[in-house]
């Protein structure tokens, strides 16, 4: 059992470091250049210290064409790359289908390339940000609404209670999965999209169990004498009412991070998710369905990403319910 939660907290860690470090650990421009002068010499152009810092904060168009691992290879320059020196949107004819590399040459495609030269690894990395962020964003949101809506559901009782629950159940009748198509296919595509369409899709749950915990808690003793001294209906549920269900609630954001990242990627995969070029590990798997037998790397790599992620946070929330169960 320890060794289990020892596992996701581990993988859980890498997840968020990698989705927020994503720029710093796949890219075709150097992290440091310690030797320049004598690309400078021989081509009088002067070279930024660091490309990639420079990039992240500055677009140059003539940095962007240097193709900084060839002149690595020439001898030209000394440069210390990202831990994958390749771009997600870079595209590598000569390397089509390219298996994974772990010996060799410098410059390796460790999870091997895409029908386009693409690496592999460096797709998944930048993925690993955008199923991040979609996650963090859509369960952000679906907790703002759920719990605003469940607090005056259960607080407010009656009429208030009747209207709102009527209108979750309906909610609640459309499959979800078909309304999130059915909304993406009318948008544009685009990371925000997805993000609002995912959160808005997913809160009923939310309000639910604040709901139910509202109305236990609502008639304590402490609730009653904030209402006997004169606190507004908001400030009871704001400051006496809600931090009661963030034991529940942090068991069901758990939950919930784990089905948006399979979301994200199932409508990656159908072509309505992340907008291209951006990469997805949806979106690689879905490319990875044209090569089936010869392109196994494509279907591992991004399948095995999926897994770990979705079994680390289901953990995570068992975790979390028996702590708050005890």
């Amino acid at each position: 059992m320890k060794k289990r939660s020892s596992m996701t907290l581990w993988f859980l860690g890498a997840f968020v470091f990698v989705g927020a470090f994503a720029p710093f650990l796949a890219s075709s421009q150097p992290l440091f250049i310690y030797n320049k002068a004598t690309y400078e010499q021989k081509h009088g152009i002067e070279l930024k210290r660091s490309p990639l810092l420079s990039s992240l904060f500055n677009t140059d168009a003539k940095a962007e064409k240097i193709e900084y691992r060839k002149l690595v290879e020439k001898g030209e320059i000394g440069a210390v790359f990202t831990l994958v020196p390749y771009s997600p949107y870079e595209a590598e004819l000569e390397n089509y289908l390219k298996p994974p590399e772990f010996w060799g040459k410098r410059f390796k495609h460790y999870l091997g390339t895409d029908e386009t030269g693409r690496d592999v690894a460096a797709r998944l990395i930048r993925g690993t940000r955008n199923s991040l962020l979609v996650s963090l964003v859509a369960v952000g949101l679906a907790l703002m609404i759920g719990v605003m809506i469940g607090a005056a559901a259960g607080y407010f009782g009656g009429w208030v209670d009747n209207i709102i629950s009527r209108f979750i159940e309906i909610v609640i009748c459309f499959p979800k999965l078909i309304l999130i198509i059915a909304v993406m296919a009318l948008k544009k595509p685009s990371l925000l999209n997805l993000m609002i369409v995912i959160g808005l899709t997913s809160w009923t749950g939310i309000a639910r169990l604040v709901r139910g915990e509202v109305m236990k808690v609502r008639n304590f003793d402490y609730v009653q004498s904030a209402r006997a001294m004169g606190a507004s209906n908001w400030r009871i549920i704001f400051i006496h009412v809600l931090p009661a269900t963030i034991g529940p609630l942090s068991v069901t954001a758990a939950f919930d991070v784990a089905e948006a990242v399979l979301t994200e990627s199932a409508l990656s995969f159908l072509g309505i998710g992340v907008p291209i070029p951006e990469p997805s590990w949806g979106d690689v798997l879905k490319t990875a369905q044209d090569f089936p037998d010869i392109a196994w790397w494509m279907t591992l790599f991004p399948g095995l990403l999926i897994f770990m992620t979705v079994i680390t946070f289901n953990n995570l929330g068992d975790k979390l319910r028996e702590r708050f169960t005890r």
